[in-house]
C-alpha cells in the first residue's frame, strides 16, 4: 500500500463515528462465516432496528468502504477491510491484555473493550499490541506472577463506582 492510500486510510478511521465503526467490525466479522451481510443480519447482530443499519451502511459507502449489490449483500471494499482488519485486531488486543495482563474477567474485558477501542490513537494501539508480543515471549511462571501482583485486594485504594472520582 502506498503512504497516500495508507494516509487516506487513516484519515477515514479519524472521521468515523463510534456507530459506525462497530458497523464496520460487524460486517468484516458476519462476513468470516456467511456467504453474505444483509441487513438483517447486521442488525440482528448489533441489536438495531433495520432501518438503522440501513442509514448506517449508507453513510459508510458515502466514504468508499462498503458496497451494496442485491445479489451479494454488504460486502467492505478492500479500503473497509483494511481498517476493519485493524480494528478487529485492536478490539484483540485489548480483550487479552484486559484478561490475561490484568486479569479482568472476559465479559466485563468484552464491555469494557467496546468503550475503550474507539478511544485509543493509532500509536497507543501499535504500543499495545507491541508489548503483548514481548509480554508472550514472557516464561509462564513470570506471566502469572505478573497477573496474581494485579489482584483486587492490590487496588483498596480505588473506590467502586465510576463517579466516584478516584483521580481527583
Amino acid at each position: 500500500m502506498t503512504g497516500k492510500q495508507e494516509d487516506k486510510s487513516t484519515e477515514t478511521r479519524d472521521v468515523l463515528s463510534t456507530a459506525q465503526e462497530d458497523y464496520i467490525e460487524t460486517i468484516f466479522n458476519l462476513a468470516s462465516g456467511m456467504e453474505r451481510v444483509r441487513v438483517t443480519d447486521i442488525a440482528e447482530r448489533l441489536g438495531v432496528r433495520m432501518p438503522a443499519v440501513t442509514r448506517a451502511v449508507q453513510s459508510i459507502e458515502k466514504l468508499g468502504l462498503v458496497e451494496r449489490d442485491d445479489g451479494r449483500g454488504i460486502t467492505l471494499t478492500p479500503m473497509g477491510q483494511k481498517l476493519a482488519g485493524a480494528l478487529v485486531h485492536r478490539h484483540s488486543d485489548l480483550v487479552y491484555f484486559l484478561t490475561e495482563v490484568l486479569g479482568v474477567d472476559e465479559g466485563i474485558a468484552e464491555a469494557d473493550t467496546c468503550q475503550m477501542e474507539h478511544g485509543i490513537s493509532a500509536e497507543t494501539a501499535q504500543s499495545l499490541h507491541e508489548f503483548l508480543k514481548e509480554y508472550a515471549q514472557l516464561d509462564e511462571t513470570i506471566r502469572q506472577r505478573l497477573r496474581s501482583s494485579n489482584t483486587k485486594s492490590e487496588f483498596r485504594f480505588l473506590p467502586d463506582g465510576k463517579g466516584s472520582g478516584w483521580r481527583a
